[in-house]
């Protein structure tokens, strides 16, 4: 997200590496695709900081109305008072064919439509909602609206728990435990589209003037729907038989969701958003890796360990490439448990756990990543003030060839070892369809671009104007060889615009071998998603929320120890 006033937010953050910078993991580490593809959530996941803040604000939530009937047909609001401002989900619920079901945006019809809105829920106000949120896209809002959202039930797992809690039984493990989901959301639209309220339109002290805030918020309550709607459904069927989820399923299950192409271009082009995101995470880490090693730090990796394991163990060992599927992930888990036994006796023994994980691949050094952070005791007001980042940083024109030359070396080096020049680099294009409106690629020896193409071919670009740049001489101005090369100004652009250590995914989008999973993946696990299951090589589903506290334990039992929840039946 970009405002006016990020420039401190900039300063401070390059503040806080640079008095980190003899720990930091150097983004030739951080930021080679396969590490990108091997992330996890962590502590500073975005729907860990959100659900902290939300505890640590007091926020209160309560669901206000439920008017739903025997089939899970009708509407349902859930309020929340955030710091004085008055926030409610509300949600549209039907049932369609299971025909109709898709992950994809292009859908016209859906089991849950919602919006995340702010004020008094007003008749007027209740009625606009009625009849433009179920349109989602082919709907208009106003300022009042935060989030669009919608979604639909779990083919495989909805109607199995309504009969399971309707006969007065929990559900089966083995039967639902390892999808962890009962709706599985498709879009959460915000910031400005369709009308509805942008992130400059959010005050300073407003509690959801955060990046990404809003849209969880509204992501926590539409899996908190789900769980009422299989309750109501089975007190429907089953009368006085039917029982509710009992202690060891309320919080097990989260939200599902399924992403595809569209995170690549955000990706690609938002360099210092990507930065920020990165930053705070490599920040923690390096904070981690100087502590020594106390009992009580010690104790409390060996629970995290231990606690990866029982969740890993008991999940899919379905085929999950290119990533490790949660049978696999826990075998992991065992090799780190046997190495911090080696590396608890190191004077520094976080560091030397993760100095240890680096040379046994990227999965096994991110899954030790996301259990080190756990240790960190960070400043969540600050986390969230260095997410906020200005994006604007426009090309000098006076500046001189000599200085591109010089940036490109210093910014831009690992291009170099990509194979721009062979044909395989240019073998993909990308665009926004016209019947999907989702972002898509294409081969370029297949269908010609027709100037239609977005631009986040940014390793190619920034080859092509080194290249370009050999004909002049050094104390050329930019402005003459952009005006002889305009084609080379996006480029030029982007080279002023990456000043930032963590900004670049070190990849090359149009290349005949990318793999777009690997960046889904980074960004899925920094919003806080987790079993990663790959239907493709574009597009995978994932589980939010999962183990989450709920409604109700607002103040009673909303720790931030949720993650990893062990599979009800298996012991820890």
């Amino acid at each position: 997200m970009t405002t006016a006033a990020a420039a401190p937010s900039q300063d401070r953050l390059q503040a806080e590496l640079d008095r980190r910078r003899p720990r930091l993991r150097p983004p030739a580490v951080v930021m080679q695709p396969a590490m990108m593809g091997a992330a996890r959530l962590t502590r500073y996941s975005f729907s860990r900081t959100m659900l902290r803040r939300a505890v640590q604000s007091r926020w209160l939530a309560r669901r206000a109305r439920f008017d739903i009937d025997d089939r899970g047909h009708g509407e349902a609001v859930y309020e929340i008072d955030a710091s004085g401002h008055k926030l409610s989900f509300v949600a549209f619920t039907t049932t369609i064919d299971e025909s109709e079901h898709t992950d994809r945006v292009i859908a016209e019809r859906w089991e849950v439509a919602g919006a995340l809105v702010e004020g008094d829920l007003t008749g007027e106000f209740l009625g606009l909602l009625r009849r433009q949120v179920p349109l989602q896209e082919a709907g208009r809002f106003d300022p009042r609206v935060l989030v669009l959202t919608r979604g639909n039930r779990s083919v495989r797992f909805f109607d199995y728990l309504v009969d399971a809690l309707s006969a007065g039984a929990q559900p089966d493990p083995d039967l639902v435990a390892d999808a962890g989901y009962i709706l599985r959301s498709t879009a959460f639209y915000a910031n400005g589209k369709y009308g509805m309220r942008s992130f400059e339109g959010y005050s300073e002290d407003h509690p959801l003037r955060v990046p990404y805030r809003a849209q969880f918020v509204c992501a926590w309550l539409f899996r908190e729907l789900g769980y009422d709607l299989v309750e109501h459904c089975a007190r429907a069927g089953g009368g006085d038989a039917a029982v509710p989820f009992d202690q060891r399923w309320r919080r097990y299950f989260g939200l599902g969701n399924a992403t595809g192409l569209g995170l690549v271009p955000f990706a690609f082009k938002h360099p210092r958003v990507i930065h920020a995101w990165v930053a705070i995470r490599e920040m923690a880490l390096a904070d981690v890796r100087a502590l020594p090693g106390n009992r009580d730090r010690l104790e409390r990796l060996d629970e995290w360990i231990d606690r990866a394991h029982s969740h890993f163990v008991h999940g899919t060992d379905h085929d999950c490439r290119p990533f490790l599927s949660s049978v696999d992930v826990a075998s992991v888990v065992l090799r780190v448990r046997k190495a911090f036994e080696r590396c608890r006796r190191d004077p520094l023994p976080f560091d030397a756990l993760y100095r240890w994980s680096e040379s046994h691949g990227p999965e096994t050094a991110e899954l030790v990543v996301s259990l080190l952070l756990e240790l960190h005791d960070g400043d969540d007001r600050l986390i969230d003030e260095l997410l906020t980042v200005d994006e604007h940083s426009p090309l000098d024109p006076a500046s001189t060839v000599g200085r591109m030359r010089t940036l490109l070396a210093s910014r831009f080096e690992w291009i170099s070892r990509l194979d721009l020049d062979d044909d395989s680099a240019d073998a993909w294009w990308w665009v926004i369809s016209d019947n999907t409106e989702e972002p898509r690629r294409a081969r370029r020896d297949r269908l010609d671009p027709a100037c239609r193409d977005v631009a986040i071919d940014v390793a190619l670009r920034l080859w092509r104007l080194r290249d370009a740049l050999d004909g002049y001489d050094d104390d050329t101005p930019i402005h003459r060889v952009l005006s002889e090369h305009p084609e080379h100004r996006l480029a030029a652009e982007r080279l002023a615009l990456s000043d930032r250590a963590y900004a670049e995914p070190r990849d090359n989008a149009c290349s005949t071998h990318y793999l777009p999973l690997l960046l889904q993946r980074f960004q899925l696990a920094m919003y806080g998603m987790d079993n990663f299951k790959p239907k493709s090589t574009d597009w995978l589903r994932v589980t939010l929320f999962q183990g989450a506290p709920r409604l109700s334990d607002f103040g009673v039992d909303a720790r931030d120890d949720w993650v990893l929840p062990a599979r009800p039946g298996s012991s820890r």
